[in-house]
C-alpha cells in the first residue's frame, strides 16, 4: 500500500454565532446555580476543544455509512496496540470581545476587565422533572446557567494530510453550517444552535516555497495577522430534517413565567439579555422576552401522546389496566420516538409475558425546536392583573390571598412571532401513525386548540396561525 505523504497543511479560523442560549457545562456548581458554565481564566465563557471535536466528529460519522471514514482525521484506538493519532488539530473557541480580539494570554486590558465584570451572572434557567401524572417529581427541580443568544466565539481547525484529503477538508467544514451543529447540553430544551459567522481558509502545499515560508511565519495567536488566508463562504448543509414552520399570532395576552416578581407585582414574564455586536463593539442588550422551548414541547409532546392514542383508537375507557399502561405518555410510541426516553433502560424485548412493553434502550430526542426572544420594541411586558382567591364558604374575599401578574402582549395587535420545528426522520418501518400525531398537535396550536405557557386557563397564551411543512403551507387558520 502506497503511503499518503502528509505535505499539506490546511488551516480554518471560524467565527461562529450562536443563534441560541448556549450550555456547555464546566461540572461545577455554586450555591445559587446547580449547573455553570464553562469560562476561561479570564472569566469568558469558552468551549473546549474536545467539545467542538466530538460533535463534529458524531455529526460527521452519523451522515454516513462508512464510519471509518474520518478514523484518519480524528484518530481511532483500535485492538491490541493498533490505532491511529489525530491528523486534526482543533482549538478552544473564545469569546469575541471589542474589536474581533479575543482575551489572550495571561493579562487583559482594562477595558476588557469590565467587559468580564457583565459575564459573572449569567442567565439561569429553571426546570423541573415531571412524572407521567403530570405533577413536579419530588427534588426534581434544578437550574442551569446559559451563554447570551448573539456571543460569538472565534476557534481554530487544522490538518495535517495531502492534496487527497481536500475533499473531506470541505466536507468537514460544510458541517459546521449543519442545523445538527449543535454544541453543548440541552440541544434539544433550545440550547446550543451555532451557524458560521466568518471562516477564513488557507491549503498550504509545504513542496512548495513559497507556501512553506507563509506556514512557516503564519502567527499562531488566534489575535495575529491572518491576512494570508481566505474569506470563504459555506453553503448550508441539510440534512434530511423534516421542517415544520408556525407563524403564529396571539389572540391576546400571553405568559411565560419567570417565577418571581418585581417591586410591582408578585409575578412576572421571564426575561433575558442577549449580545449584539455594534460597530464590532460588544453590547449586552436586557429585557427581551423569552418563550423557552422546552415549555412549547411540553404542552407538544403531552398532545401527541393524546392523538397518538387516539389515532389507534386507544381509549382509557375500552382497554385493561395492564394495557392502559403502555398508553401513558412515558410509554407512547410516538412520545417515546420524537422526544426519547431516559437513558439505561433496555429494548431487547418489545413486550413482556403480561402484554406490557418492557423497559426500552434511551436515547436523544428527534425533535429540535430553538428558544425564542423577542426584542421590547416586538413586545411588552406591563400589563397588570390582580386576583384574590375566594372563601367558597362565604363567597368573600380570603385575608391575605390577594396578588398581580404582569403578563406580555404584542406592541402591534397585528403582530407575528415564528418559530421552526426540525425533526429527525423515524426510523424505517415505524408507525406512520406517530409522524401524523405529531403533526395534529402542531396544528393544534395554530388553530388555538393548544394553549402554550402560563395562565391558561384564564384564557392567556391562546394562538392561531400557519403550519408549513418543507416550505409548502399545509394548514392556515385564516
Amino acid at each position: 500500500m502506497e503511503t499518503q505523504k502528509l505535505n499539506h497543511r490546511y488551516i480554518a479560523r471560524v467565527v461562529l454565532d450562536a443563534e441560541t442560549p448556549l450550555f456547555v457545562g464546566s461540572g461545577e456548581s455554586s450555591l445559587l446555580k446547580d449547573a455553570l458554565v464553562q469560562k476561561d481564566n479570564h472569566g469568558f465563557p469558552m468551549i473546549q476543544g474536545t467539545s467542538l471535536t466530538g460533535v463534529l466528529r458524531h455529526a460527521l460519522e452519523d451522515n454516513g455509512t462508512d464510519k471509518e471514514k474520518w478514523n484518519s482525521f480524528f484518530g481511532y484506538q483500535g485492538d491490541g496496540k493498533k490505532g491511529l493519532g489525530s491528523q486534526l488539530k482543533v482549538s478552544s473557541a473564545y469569546l469575541v470581545l471589542n474589536d474581533g480580539k479575543i482575551a489572550e494570554g495571561l493579562q487583559i486590558y482594562k477595558g476588557q476587565k469590565e467587559l468580564a465584570k457583565q459575564f459573572d451572572n449569567l442567565p439561569n434557567r429553571q426546570h423541573v422533572r415531571i412524572t407521567h401524572k403530570g405533577v413536579a417529581k419530588g427534588h426534581g427541580l434544578f437550574d442551569n446557567e446559559v451563554v447570551y443568544k448573539g456571543a460569538r466565539f472565534l476557534f481554530e481547525l487544522e490538518l495535517k494530510g495531502s492534496y487527497k484529503d481536500s475533499e473531506k477538508w470541505n466536507e468537514l467544514l460544510s458541517e459546521l453550517q449543519s442545523q445538527s451543529f449543535r454544541v453543548g447540553q440541552g440541544t434539544r430544551n433550545g440550547y446550543g444552535r451555532l451557524s458560521v459567522h466568518s471562516i477564513k481558509v488557507k491549503d498550504f502545499d509545504l513542496e512548495k516555497e513559497n507556501d512553506f515560508d507563509l506556514y512557516l511565519n503564519f502567527d499562531p495567536s488566534l489575535n495575529g495577522d491572518d491576512s494570508v488566508l481566505e474569506e470563504k463562504k459555506l453553503e448550508e448543509k441539510t440534512k434530511s430534517y423534516i421542517h415544520f414552520k408556525l407563524e403564529l399570532k396571539p389572540d391576546d395576552f400571553f405568559s411565560f413565567s419567570a417565577g418571581f416578581g418585581d417591586d410591582e407585582v408578585d409575578n412576572i414574564p421571564v426575561t433575558e439579555s442577549v449580545i449584539e455586536y455594534i460597530d464590532n463593539e460588544l453590547t449586552i442588550k436586557n429585557g427581551l422576552t423569552l418563550i423557552p422551548t422546552s415549555s412549547v414541547k411540553g404542552a407538544l409532546r403531552h398532545r401527541t401522546a393524546f392523538h397518538y392514542n387516539k389515532l389507534k383508537k386507544k381509549f382509557v375507557d375500552n382497554i385493561s389496566d395492564e394495557v392502559y399502561l403502555n398508553f401513558l405518555e412515558t410509554n407512547n410510541d410516538a412520545v417515546y420516538n420524537l422526544f426519547g426516553a431516559e437513558e439505561g433502560v433496555d429494548d431487547r424485548d418489545p413486550k413482556n409475558e403480561n402484554g406490557m412493553y418492557a423497559e426500552r434502550k434511551g436515547f436523544r430526542g428527534k425533535v429540535v425546536i430553538n428558544d425564542i426572544l423577542l426584542s421590547k420594541e416586538k413586545v411588552a411586558n406591563n400589563k397588570i392583573f390582580n386576583h384574590v382567591a375566594i372563601d367558597r364558604f362565604t363567597g368573600g374575599a380570603m385575608d391575605g390571598a390577594l396578588f398581580s401578574e404582569k403578563v406580555s402582549y404584542f406592541n402591534d395587535k397585528n403582530g407575528v412571532f415564528e418559530f421552526d420545528v426540525y425533526v429527525e426522520p423515524i426510523e424505517e418501518g415505524s408507525d406512520e401513525k406517530i409522524m401524523e400525531a405529531f403533526e395534529n398537535a402542531l396544528t393544534d396550536i395554530c388553530k388555538g386548540l393548544l394553549p402554550l405557557g402560563g395562565m391558561t386557563t384564564k384564557g392567556h397564551g391562546m394562538f392561531t396561525g400557519n403550519l408549513i411543512k418543507n416550505k409548502e403551507n399545509i394548514y392556515s387558520y385564516e
